[in-house]
């Protein structure tokens, strides 16, 4: 897929922001807003968060919490009708938020000598962080892989385990039928969606198995898929513990090293490689290492 310049990232972002603050009442989840960018969900969180400092989903907030602001102390409106213009689903959620995010209550913020706005940082930081990041990458230039397939869906309290056995479960006989084996070279999990929340159902986990050679008839395996990685430039994480664990590491990579480092990011799907057997290697010392595509 095409490469994507840090300036087109900011363009993109930018055109969110422009249609959250023209839509305030409208809903705006993720998949809207990543629609908007003209980019999928898992990129678009994380491209977002890198640029602006907050998830997409804080940041309607804040900007909500903005405008509501405006419209209190620039109007004798009822806090009720104000919330419901700004995107709140009542008065109560608003003051709730607003307690949270702000400590004040509605009449607080509309009596406050001075307005509540000028604290809420809502504007994007186009200057870079310059505390360092724990977390150091591999940059690798690597050829593009052909994959077999087997999608499966749904993330438990940030656990997808069930769900990779359901998938490579699907996938490890379909191989051997298809006699893909022994021209496999790899073994790993395509992640292109963003967890939205611990318990996501609509989570995808695809489970591949990279292979050398044409790409075989799947004509008498319905469910099994072919697609390919691209070429191109990956940083590269190592991740050593339990796969139920690997959460933890994607956390680190997209809020602290992108936040931090702010590289140029490729619009391509990241992928876990998975460098062990897992049924003879104990679950501490499983070694995977996830690969961020990068220019």
């Amino acid at each position: 897929m095409r490469s994507q310049s840090q300036l087109s990232y900011r363009r993109r972002i930018n055109r969110v922001v422009a249609h959250v603050q023209a839509h305030l009442a409208d809903d705006l989840d993720s998949a809207l807003l990543a629609e908007v960018a003209a980019m999928s969900r898992f990129h678009f969180h994380r491209v977002f968060a890198a640029l602006t400092g907050m998830t997409p989903a804080h940041y309607v907030l804040r900007t909500r919490l903005a405008a509501a602001i405006g419209a209190l102390r620039g109007s004798s409106a009822a806090v009720g009708q104000i919330a419901l213009d700004c995107g709140f689903e009542s008065g109560a959620t608003f003051a709730k938020s607003l307690r949270r995010e702000f400590g004040v209550s509605p009449s607080g913020a509309r009596q406050a000598a001075i307005d509540p706005r000028m604290s809420l940082g809502l504007a994007i930081s186009h200057q870079p962080h310059r505390r360092k990041t724990m977390l150091q990458a591999t940059i690798r230039e690597l050829p593009s892989q052909q994959l077999l397939c087997a999608t499966e869906r749904g993330a438990i309290n940030n656990d997808m385990s069930a769900t990779a056995q359901r998938a490579f479960a699907r996938l490890f006989p379909a191989a051997q039928a298809l006699g893909l084996m022994p021209r496999m070279t790899g073994c790993l999990a395509v992640c292109p969606d963003e967890m939205t929340s611990p318990n996501d159902p609509e989570m995808r986990f695809i489970a591949a198995l990279s292979f050398d050679g044409p790409a075989p008839d799947l004509s008498a395996t319905p469910g099994i898929t072919c697609d390919t990685i691209p070429a191109g430039r990956w940083a590269v994480f190592r991740h050593v513990g339990p796969y139920n664990t690997l959460w933890q590491t994607w956390r680190a990579i997209y809020g602290d090293w992108v936040r931090v480092t702010q590289p140029a990011l490729r619009d391509a799907a990241p992928y876990e490689l998975y460098l062990n057997d897992a049924s003879k290697t104990p679950p501490q010392e499983l070694v995977t290492e996830i690969h961020i595509p990068v220019n």
